[in-house]
């Protein structure tokens, strides 16, 4: 059997760098890829035998091509086993208030950095495909968020309803070539993100107009509030690695994982309420008060 290769971006910190851990630990040899040179650094010294940093910020099509030509001959006729496109971040601002650049690169981060690595390391999940005669496999992540949206990180919603749809989509595609693709939604995990996203809120509750303050930082407040009563109930980014490893080792891999019992809950909200009713319950949580 070839050996298995994998390449995992956004492994900073978080889930990511849970998973590299993780991988390497269980035999596989992972790709760490990661966007600043602190980061590849701290990888470096790890001088883990089953771990290759890799300088890749996949928002950057010059900088995916390169890091996907250093994966290749690496690999060689091996090939790569599974691609887990984990990197991501979070803005969370008022629609009537959002910069446009924060919003692109938002999607950039999440949904066309994932597209491209889609795109550049197909042929080297088919490698691995016919090289071991068995399956490759791609991961993409989304969250809580692609199924059911929370008030205030619209971009964020926005870019994870992409990703689902997407992967959805090339799981058609890419199954008579023996690529097996799925979605992990993970649902309030302990991790980087979630104090990234509180501090963008924060800084957009300093920049709002008159106007803008009396019209949303009292129901800006009540949702960061709940998203960190949400957060403190999370899993740990271990136990979220855990469902990674699950994924790459399924014979018969789904379309969606779910992570943490909220993840889950949604998920059977949203199969099996109306959207009102569903929205109800949301709102019920939110109590947002009414500024008109």
């Amino acid at each position: 059997m070839p050996q298995k290769y994998v390449l995992i971006t956004g492994t900073s910190s978080g889930i990511g760098a849970a998973t590299v851990k993780l991988l390497a630990d269980s035999g596989y040899t992972v790709f760490a890829g990661v966007r600043n040179e602190k980061a590849l650094q701290q990888w470096q010294q790890s001088n883990h035998p089953q771990i290759i940093p890799l300088r890749l910020d996949v928002t950057q099509t010059k900088a995916i091509e390169e890091a996907c030509q250093e994966v290749a001959k690496t690999v060689g006729e091996n090939g790569l086993y599974a691609l887990i496109n984990n990197a991501g971040n979070c803005i969370g601002v008022p629609t009537e208030e959002f910069e446009e650049e924060a919003a692109k690169h938002l999607m950039e981060t999440h949904f066309w950095g994932m597209a491209k690595l889609c795109k550049a390391c197909i042929p080297l999940l088919r490698k691995y495909a016919q090289a071991s005669g068995s399956s490759a496999r791609i991961i993409n992540i989304g969250s809580t968020g692609s199924i059911s949206s929370f008030p205030f990180i619209q971009f964020y919603n926005a870019a994870k309803f992409a990703i689902l749809g997407f992967t959805e989509s090339i799981r058609f595609e890419l199954a008579p070539q023996n690529i097996h693709c799925s979605a992990i939604l993970p649902g309030a995990v302990k991790t980087e993100i979630w104090n990234r996203a509180e501090e963008s809120i924060k800084a957009s509750l300093q920049q709002l107009s008159t106007e803008g303050a009396h019209l949303y930082r009292d129901n800006i407040t009540t949702a960061l509030q709940l998203s960190n009563k949400l957060e403190n109930k999370g899993v740990s980014a271990q136990a979220a690695a855990l469902i990674y490893k699950k994924v790459l080792q399924s014979r018969k891999p789904k379309l969606k994982y779910f992570i943490g019992a909220d993840s889950k809950l949604m998920h059977w909200m949203v199969r099996y309420l109306p959207d009102s009713l569903r929205h109800s319950i949301i709102n019920t949580q939110l109590k947002f008060k009414k500024t008109l």
